[in-house]
This record gives C-alpha cells, structure tokens and sequence, in this order.
C-alpha cells in the first residue's frame, strides 16, 4: 500500500483550482502564489489550470503565471491552450442547444439570472447585477441579446448566479428540476454550473493528463468548491483549501490555508519538500 509520502515523491503534476484556490479574495494571483507556482515547474511538475472559467477568462490568469496550457475551462467542457493572441480548444462538449434552451426557461421560472458560455464569449437575455458581477469578477463583459436562445451556437456550459438570498435557496431547487441531457454542480453556493452529461473536472484531468504522458495518481489537486471533489478524488494527492466548503475538506482528506493566507503556496512548499 503507498503511504503519503511515497504518493508525493511520484508527483510528476499539480492540478489547481483557480477562483477560491489560487486566487486571492480579490481575484488576483499574489506574488507569492506566482512565486510558488514558478517554483513547482522549475522542480518538474506539469502544473495544469481547471476552472469553471471561461477560457477568455482565463487568460490573464495564465499570463500571470506565464503559462500557455493546457488549461480546462467551463467545469471540465473545454481543454484549450493559447496560441499568442487566440485560444486553440484541444477537446470540448457542449450542451444540446434544445437542453440547453430549456434550462433558459427553468432559470426564468426561479427568478435566477444565466448565462450562455461560448468560446467567443458569453450571452445573457437581459442585465442584471449577476451579469455585472460575474463580468466584475473575470473582466469578461456579457453580450446583452434578447433573443437568447435563438441564433447562440451551442453553450459548453450555462452559470446560472444568484445574487439574493432567496435566489441562493433557489438555485438548489433548479438544479433538482434540470431536464435530462443536462448536468448540474455548484462552483460556488451561488453558481450553479450546467454542462453536458459525463462533463466535468475528473474527466477532464484525465484527459489532460494521459496527454502529458502521466495518470492520475502521478498528480497532486487542490481545489475548494464542490465542482473540484471529482478531481480531488481522481488525484495521487488531494488538498483541500482551508476557506473549502465541509464536504470537499471531507473529499480530500488533508487541508492547506486559506487563498487569503496563500493556501496554494504553502501546499506546494510542502509537496516539493516531499518530493
């Protein structure tokens, strides 16, 4: 049976979890962060981004760290990589425009806002204070089109935000009421993510990782919200962040410190000291 330390000192990856993970509260990627990233690839890991970003989204991220991918965006829908000024998708599943329609008039009927996620950007039929939250949080502006569904190519995921308490109470029971050919999970109490069935971060880690020549118990994962649980339990190593919801704290088995007390760094200080 492999101990911890001996899954450490086969770590040939690190997976990590963007917004509540290798952000700060603020949304930034700290210098020590950066710092510790730089250092986890000089040491030979394959550090790889999985987001429920769009991948416009997160392109400052990957700048920041000076990275170029692979990267997986949209909760698992997409693994992309830049190519200088465009994002060159390398696999991807979007929903089916019908099931993703529905969903449109399921949000409606709980009075929660939704979004409709494209490679070129993403869709709402109205503003809202969601939009412009979400819009706030990734420097990515909606396009405002009232005609939403009809003429959008297929989504790779829809991000349905609440912004009021009742809504938040809401979003549990829209997710109970998504029509088949549709998945749910929470990035966030207050975003519920909708993809394609068989889509999400443990698949697409994988993926991404058989493409790198490495299997999954060759990587280490850190991650805090429950979209993050499936790849936590596909990886050698699971950390949890300390600001993780209970349930993927209980997934990972093994806690860092918050993403305001760079969490991230000190995890990977002590993975590489293990190593």
């Amino acid at each position: 049976m492999r101990t911890t330390t001996d899954q450490k000192r086969q770590l040939r990856g690190l997976v990590l979890d963007v917004d509540g993970t290798l952000l700060d509260p603020g949304h930034r990627v700290t210098p020590t962060v950066s710092a510790a990233v730089a250092r986890a690839r000089a040491a030979g890991l394959h550090v790889l981004l999985a987001s429920g970003r769009s991948p416009r989204a997160m392109r400052d991220v990957l700048d920041d760290l000076d990275m170029t991918g692979p990267a997986i965006a949209f909760n698992g829908a997409v693994t992309f990589r830049l190519a200088g000024a465009a994002i060159e998708p390398l696999a991807g599943t979007t929903l089916d425009p019908a099931a993703a329609a529905d969903v449109l008039g399921l949000a409606a009927e709980h009075g929660v806002e939704i979004g409709w996620f494209t490679l070129d950007g993403w869709r709402v039929a109205a503003p809202g204070p969601a939009a412009d939250e979400e819009a706030e949080l990734t420097g990515e502006a909606p396009l405002i089109d009232p005609g939403l569904p009809a003429g959008a190519a297929a989504p790779y995921k829809l991000m349905a935000i609440a912004v009021t308490q009742p809504q938040t109470a809401a979003l549990g029971a829209l997710r109970s009421a998504l029509p088949r050919g549709v998945h749910g999970v929470f990035s966030h109490p207050r975003y519920l993510e909708v993809v394609a069935p068989g889509v999400d971060k443990a698949a697409a880690v994988r993926a991404a990782a058989a493409g790198l020549g490495l299997v999954p118990a060759q990587l280490a994962a850190i991650g805090d919200a429950e979209n993050d649980i499936g790849m936590l339990r596909e990886a050698g190593v699971a950390i949890a962040m300390g600001n993780a919801a209970p349930a993927v704290i209980a997934a990972a088995g093994r806690t860092t410190a918050t993403n305001a007390e760079g969490g991230v760094a000190l995890a990977i200080a002590e993975l590489l000291a293990s190593r």
